[in-house]
């Protein structure tokens, strides 16, 4: 019994695999997004290594999906056979809610920045609590960032035919191989 469920495993992943090797994006990455996000962000703060501007900046970075990236630039995303018209209209939920949240990350990152130069080791702090209504205004601004993430998921689903979007998480869950 071990056998054959070891071979369904490989022989799925092997069939996962190969079609992933065949398929292409719907689009291109959009290098000049990246390169126009980065300028706008500017540097990253000193403690930061990297920077994902603006998903650094979520309340949750993580463990929601990307739905605008994973439907136009997976390498898989040609298989939802995404008519122009579908394509069409996520490049415009894209533009609408990236500039929104790209307008809120800055203002996150501005006071997290002025946060650590209020906390920095170079000056004597008051007390820490006279903090706690900076770290509350990041919280809701981020939480807020989380909101228009949301709203971008739910608009990009709205947008999928249930085919396309059960196709989508299968090869999203594929890619994280």
């Amino acid at each position: 019994m071990k056998s054959i469920i070891h071979v369904t495993k490989a022989t799925i992943f092997s069939l996962a695999l190969s079609t992933t090797l065949f398929a292409e994006p719907n689009l291109p990455l959009p290098i000049q997004d990246a390169v126009k996000m980065e300028k706008l962000a500017g540097s990253a703060g000193p403690f930061v290594a990297k920077e994902n501007f603006p998903k650094d900046y979520f309340l949750v970075t993580k463990n929601l999906p990307y739905l605008v990236g994973m439907t136009l630039y997976d390498p898989s995303s040609s298989n939802l056979e995404l008519s122009q018209d579908q394509i069409d209209a996520i490049l415009k939920i894209k533009k609408e809610l990236m500039s929104e949240a790209a307008k809120k990350a800055l203002v996150v990152k501005k006071l997290e920045l002025e946060l650590m130069q209020k906390v920095s080791f170079k000056h004597k702090s008051p007390k820490v609590s006279e903090f706690y209504p900076m770290v509350d205004e990041i919280a809701k601004l981020r939480a807020e960032l989380t909101k228009i993430h949301l709203d971008c998921i739910e608009k990009v689903k709205a947008v999928l035919t249930e085919e396309q979007f059960e196709e989508m998480l299968d090869y999203g869950v594929v890619n994280m191989f």
